[in-house]
């Protein structure tokens, strides 16, 4: 497969901070290459690893890298940096240590990148823009997809709709041209695309078609121009069982089953079950919520500093106002993972578009709520946008990587909020308010 030309995000910067979180909270996978490389570079606890454990260790058929007590990678040091990368050079460490954040999938006939802003650095724009190392990204692009990987054809749209990959390119142009239009708030533009979307899914499948497609969406942008097509959308207050279903969700992305965490035992287990519970109940106090490694580091909250127990209803109020600089978060979050087809597909548990796109769009709700909860429990009378940031790289964490996200009750619970037309009130409702102006 080509990689020359691999469609790099251009809104987005990311160079590495050193927050060693990736070496916490992740699970480093190895060949069995890496492994003998590794067994031949003479490691010893002169050169700072353990001298108590094996540096590698099985995982299922395979091999990773083994942790430390406290969770970290045997080989990361005290001030962040990785021993292998000290010692050898960058090009010695594993390849999934040098491809993160970024992430790589087949386009048509080539490849697009995205991030994973669970990276602090990439969620705070940080370093120096991707396209500019175009040279380094090309170079992780031919190591993770191989040469002879086949052409990606066809997505599902909905229901049994499929669309080539022209007829998606144009509707992934139309999502992000929505979605970049700057004379709206984020939460318009993104309320406006959940409009047009579920107008394509009632449209018969031969519109689907590249030429139908481009005098379609005019038609659509035009409406949209003369007249609010977003006027109905997210006008309601979501329902009781939209709350519920919602705040599952963001339970399952908050949760962070670290080495660290499993190791924990059979107590952990059952307090994340009870705390599952009382997501699911919305009632009385939020479970304690505790900044991962890499958030702690950048953001710099002690871990349960947090200490005052905010409740549910308390939530529910502060997202109603929330901080400047929120439209140009999620205008590049949207952006990265749009285009980099992080959201539905092989790349996000093989949904189709459409599901693929409104669960990316509870992301935007999701994350202005879990700033909420993190900002009341430091005793903070409004969300600042740090608390966004923060929240963000919690949740984006387990984004398309969380096997539970990917099961059959999650993608039922989309669908079950699209039928009910809930997705739209949810983004309203939690993302500054309960309804949309509708003035021109």
């Amino acid at each position: 497969m080509d990689v020359t030309g691999a469609l790099l995000p251009v809104l987005q910067n990311w160079s590495c901070h050193n927050c060693g979180g990736c070496c916490r909270e992740h699970e480093i996978n190895i060949s069995v290459a890496e492994k003998k490389q590794i067994e031949q570079q003479s490691w010893n606890s002169s050169h700072g690893v353990p001298g108590d454990r094996p540096l590698v260790v099985p995982l299922g058929d395979g091999w990773r890298l083994n942790h430390r007590d406290d969770g970290a990678c045997v080989f990361l040091d005290e001030s962040g940096l990785c021993r292998i990368h000290s010692r050898f050079g960058e090009p010695a460490k594993p390849l999934a240590c040098r491809l993160y954040p970024y992430a790589v999938h087949p386009a048509g006939s080539g490849v697009t990148v995205s991030l994973r802003f669970s990276c602090p650095s990439v969620v705070s724009n940080l370093g120096s823009s991707v396209s500019s190392q175009r040279e380094i990204v090309e170079s992780l692009c031919r190591e993770v997809v191989p040469a002879e990987f086949g052409t990606h054809r066809t997505f599902l749209f909905s229901h049994g709709k499929e669309v080539g990959w022209a007829d998606f390119r144009i509707l992934l142009a139309f999502m992000e041209r929505g979605l970049s239009d700057i004379t709206l708030s984020f939460r318009e533009r993104l309320l406006r695309t959940l409009a047009w979307m579920q107008f394509l899914e009632g449209a018969a499948p031969e519109m689907l078609s590249a030429e139908s497609l481009g005098s379609l969406l005019k038609v659509l942008q035009e409406a949209a121009r003369r007249a609010r097509v977003d006027r109905a959308f997210g006008s309601k207050p979501p329902n009781s069982i939209a709350r519920v279903m919602f705040r599952q969700f963001v339970a399952q992305l908050i949760r962070h089953d670290t080495r660290a965490v499993a190791a924990s035992g059979w107590l952990h287990r059952l307090n994340s079950l009870s705390e599952g519970l009382r997501y699911t109940l919305g009632m009385g106090r939020i479970p304690l919520l505790e900044d991962p490694d890499s958030v702690h580091v950048a953001f710099g909250r002690e871990h349960g500093s947090g200490t005052l127990r905010a409740s549910f209803a308390m939530a529910e109020q502060l997202c109603q106002d929330v901080p400047d600089g929120v439209d140009e978060l999620f205008g590049r979050y949207f952006h990265v993972k749009l285009q980099g087809l992080h959201f539905c597909g092989p790349a996000f548990y093989n949904y189709g578009i459409l599901d693929g796109f409104r669960s990316l769009a509870l992301m935007y709700p999701a994350t202005i709520w879990t700033a909420a909860v993190r900002a009341l429990q430091a005793g903070e009378q409004a969300i600042r946008l740090a608390d966004i940031h923060s929240a963000l790289a919690i949740l984006d964490h387990n984004f398309g990587y969380s096997p539970v996200l990917g099961m059959r009750s999650s993608r039922n619970r989309i669908r079950q909020l699209s039928r009910l037309q809930q997705i739209e009130n949810l983004c309203a409702h939690y993302g500054g308010g309960a309804s949309v102006d509708s003035g021109d």
